[in-house]
């Protein structure tokens, strides 16, 4: 794995925790973000509700990038638990970067970030895992190559049934599925186990965790 961005104090460089003065720049932006990947309706009172979780220090953690004295790229996070355990970890609500600094490292330097908020905790005698994952049909399988580069896999995500939002993206990825189930159906094994390429890019990063490479 990569060599860490972060300072053990002071986290990485340019990296900054919200206040509630970024609380409407940081809106602004999860609706940028909503209006690209939301598969379900927004509630903006449950979004801001959230921001302010962070903001008020009540469970979650929002770190920012500024450029020109505005917010252009965040991550959130907050304090979870899965629902059989009582085992706390920092769970990635998103990790955005305005679309005119796509050609940055935003959003590495974030990723970044997050592991400084696992071994902050650590530093300080709680064992906070990071998780963090990508629910997206845009620009899916470069997301999950930055993660795959960065962080262990630890499986998949999938949906079945068109959402409500962006529909036409589900059924796109759905006929891909489709017609890659016919090139292979009939072949011989390996080749009959071929998958779209974005699922192809999760399944090495996963063989990549456990040597076992094929």
């Amino acid at each position: 794995m990569s060599k860490v961005l972060y300072d053990m104090d002071s986290g990485v460089p340019g990296v900054r925790l919200a206040t509630k003065v970024d609380e409407g720049e940081i809106f602004a932006l999860l609706r940028m973000l909503h209006h690209e990947n939301g598969m379900f309706g927004l509630n903006p009172d449950k979004v801001i509700a959230g921001i302010q979780w962070a903001t008020e220090r009540k469970g979650g953690i929002i770190f920012c990038i500024d450029k020109d004295s505005h917010v252009v790229a965040t991550l959130g996070m907050c304090i979870a638990c899965d629902w059989y355990s009582d085992d706390e970890y920092l769970l990635e609500r998103w990790n955005f970067v305005h679309p005119h600094h796509r050609q940055s490292d935003y959003a590495r330097r974030l990723l970044e970030q997050g592991k400084w908020a696992h071994a902050w905790f650590k530093r300080n005698g709680k064992n906070m895992v990071f998780q963090a994952g990508i629910n997206s049909f845009d620009r899916t399988e470069a997301k999950v190559r930055l993660y795959a580069r960065h962080m262990t896999c630890i499986g998949a995500y999938f949906i079945y049934g068109e959402p409500p939002l962006q529909p036409w993206k589900y059924r796109d990825a759905a006929l891909k599925i489709e017609e890659v189930n016919r090139k292979v159906r009939g072949m011989p094994a390996p080749y009959n186990r071929g998958v779209v390429p974005v699922v192809e890019a999760v399944i090495r990063a996963s063989q990549r965790e456990t040597g076992d490479v094929q």
